[in-house]
């Protein structure tokens, strides 16, 4: 059975591009069909794959093209649906529709995938609501820092109201990002998230230069640099603590679930 899964924080730069494309690469690498959606009007999905950015999700939404006319093929059971800067005239054509709401999840209803991944822009406008209602659950990646925990609220807050419109989520997760142990903010930011989610809180994804590397390179993390720390993590008392490699297993037992 098909779950989406949105990437979402309302604080910017806290690498949820990043963990969308991996975790997305990482699915299809496992036999995984998988479709990576792009609703940023960056356009950093394709960018970050060594594809060229389209308007992929405009002519979805807008212009109304069939989606296996819109997606592109990026790796073995990978596709993606790319977006650019005419994503925010997506904005504007589900503003004065109407069940507007839902708009997205009916343009991804009963899709022949395994999963489908939602990047989101980091802002609050009917777009970003659009990628909740059409969410089974929701990823939280946030840094370490009083900033971002604050926009970890904010999506919990948006979540919140968008259930007591009739949207019921699965669950969510809360992925630390760019975990540094050698900083006492870091650690103490850390040790309150998880006092206050417990569980909900999957292991830390450690700050490594070879993440923004890969994405100039076109390439994913698996391809770029598979030993690297941001996948692996850290070791401690002789083992693997954290990285997109446990990250990819907490997320197939939500796809599994």
């Amino acid at each position: 059975m098909m779950k989406t899964i949105a990437f979402a924080n309302q604080k910017g730069g806290v690498g949820k591009t990043t963990t969308a494309v991996t975790l997305a690469h990482g699915l299809a690498r496992l036999g995984r069909r998988t479709l990576l959606v792009d609703l940023d009007p960056q356009g950093h999905v394709a960018f970050s794959l060594g594809s060229e950015k389209e308007p992929g999700l405009f002519n979805l939404i807008v212009n109304e093209m069939p989606l296996r006319k819109v997606v592109v093929h990026a790796r073995e059971n990978l596709d993606i649906l790319p977006g650019d800067k005419m994503t925010e005239k997506v904005k504007r054509q589900i503003t004065v529709s109407d069940f507007r709401e839902s708009i997205l999840a009916n343009s991804l209803a009963d899709l022949d995938y395994d999963a489908v991944l939602l990047d989101m822009a980091p802002s609050l406008d009917v777009l970003h609501v659009n990628g909740l209602v059409a969410s089974d659950y929701v990823v939280i990646p946030t840094r370490l820092d009083a900033l971002a925990v604050d926009g970890v609220r904010e999506i919990l807050m948006t979540m919140g109201e968008v259930s007591q419109r009739g949207h019921s989520f699965e669950g969510y997760a809360i992925l630390p990002t760019f975990f540094d142990r050698t900083t006492r903010e870091t650690l103490a930011q850390l040790q309150e998230i998880v006092k206050t989610f417990g569980k909900r809180v999957w292991p830390p994804i450690p700050q490594d230069t070879r993440a923004r590397e890969a994405a100039a390179f076109g390439k994913s993390l698996w391809e770029y640099s598979p030993e690297s720390t941001v996948l692996n993590g850290y070791t401690e008392n002789n083992k693997h603590v954290g990285g997109y490699t446990q990250c990819l297993e907490r997320l197939l037992e939500v796809l599994d679930a």
